[in-house]
């Protein structure tokens, strides 16, 4: 091979890769870009009013499904949570009854 083609060749690609790495980018800002590797966000910080994002969910005496329901909570009700365990369960109170449980995470969101 002809060490001046070799060379031309070589210099090209060192023009071009910088060219298609700010494509990329661009191509990755514009269109959006999310990773998944399958673990859930984490919960929001405790203390702060959440609302039952489901049709309803048992309000527990502890955070595990074998425990006693102490009371149901329905869709768009107010909840104040205190803390998270690390199973997903968040220790909560009907801003409206006062009473207290525990109820699965995943089931609240953000007031609107």
């Amino acid at each position: 091979m002809d060490p001046k083609k070799a060379f031309k060749g070589e210099t090209m690609n060192k023009r071009l890769l910088p060219a298609l790495t700010l494509l990329l980018l661009l191509a990755a800002a514009i269109g959006g870009c999310s990773v998944s590797i399958g673990v859930p966000p984490p919960p929001p910080p405790a203390g702060y009013v959440r609302v039952t994002a489901v049709e309803s969910v048992y309000i527990r005496a502890c955070p595990s499904t074998s425990c006693d329901v102490r009371t149901v909570a329905y869709r768009g009700q107010a909840v104040r949570v205190w803390e998270y365990d690390a199973n997903g369960w968040a220790r909560v109170t009907l801003v409206d009854s006062g009473a207290t449980g525990w109820m699965y995470a995943r089931y609240l969101a953000l007031p609107r």
